[in-house]
């Protein structure tokens, strides 16, 4: 009798065992059917110094990326410079310089999730649709040209200054391994035996200090390297830093985490890339 009563515990046990497993396996695959990657409301933001296009998120946070094209079939010849990728919280991407160099026309902006939920077969994606004047680019262009004299202004006097960032050590200099933007008419991109990059001007020069390419904001020291993934500050205005990623660019319009003595610190950059630190 003993040993029977022994047995029916035993068997008990591992029922309640097999139950709870199936519960948890069930809570999980649960949490995985919730996962929303979505994308929806994308739109275009025309005002007198900016273009941005907007949409809205779902509840799972991911990173996403804006493409813009001149023509409804979206095809590859059609696309309007390269895509950008923002992050989940940020719901909007400056397509300013972009439009400026295209012209007027009717745009599409394509904005895509980078993660897509299990079960998913591809990635949520949206559309905007929007007709940019050309009235409203030269409102634009008057209104940009006003702003980036003074930046310019600014930065000129920055050269040499940014070795480090707020709060922390100097940073190894990363360089970029591919050319982190295409060619302008005013220059071209030169890549050395090392992986590192300068920016020669028309008059065969290396860029120094802040300059601009395709509306891109790059930063090169007194020999002419390309910066890439390093702090810099502004001397106008101390305590004000700029950031250029791996790719050389100054981060603008975007959320991103960057190490500060070895502790990841998330911070806001403004449209004229200015950081802030947000926690």
């Amino acid at each position: 009798m003993k040993q029977m009563q022994r047995f029916l515990a035993l068997l008990l046990m591992a029922v309640l065992t097999l139950s709870m497993s199936v519960t948890v396996y069930a809570k999980k695959d649960d949490e995985d059917d919730e996962q929303d990657y979505s994308v929806s409301d994308v739109y275009f933001d025309v005002s007198d110094s900016m273009i941005l296009v907007g949409w809205t998120v779902g509840d799972s946070e991911c990173k996403y990326s804006v493409q813009l094209y001149d023509n409804k079939d979206l095809k590859a010849k059609h696309k309007v410079g390269t895509s950008t990728t923002v992050s989940y919280n940020a719901e909007q991407c400056d397509v300013t310089q972009r439009i400026l160099n295209h012209g007027s026309g009717t745009y599409y902006a394509v904005v895509t999730a980078k993660k897509k939920a299990k079960g998913d077969s591809s990635y949520a994606s949206a559309i905007g649709k929007e007709t940019i004047y050309s009235e409203d680019l030269s409102t634009i262009r008057k209104n940009v040209k006003s702003t980036s004299t003074e930046t310019t202004t600014e930065k000129k006097g920055n050269a040499g200054t940014g070795a480090k960032g707020p709060g922390e050590a100097a940073p190894t200099t990363t360089q970029s391994s591919s050319s982190p933007a295409a060619s302008t008419g005013t220059g071209a991109w030169e890549a050395l035996s090392d992986g590192r990059w300068i920016y020669r001007l028309s008059d065969g020069s290396a860029a120094t200090g802040w300059y601009s390419v395709n509306g891109v904001w790059y930063y090169s020291g007194a020999d002419g390297i390309m910066w890439a993934s390093q702090w810099v500050e502004s001397v106008a205005t101390p305590g004000v830093w700029y950031y250029v990623d791996e790719s050389g660019a100054m981060l603008t319009n975007v959320t991103r985490a960057i190490l500060v003595n070895g502790v990841p610190v998330n911070y806001q950059f403004s449209a004229d890339g200015v950081a802030t630190a947000t926690n």
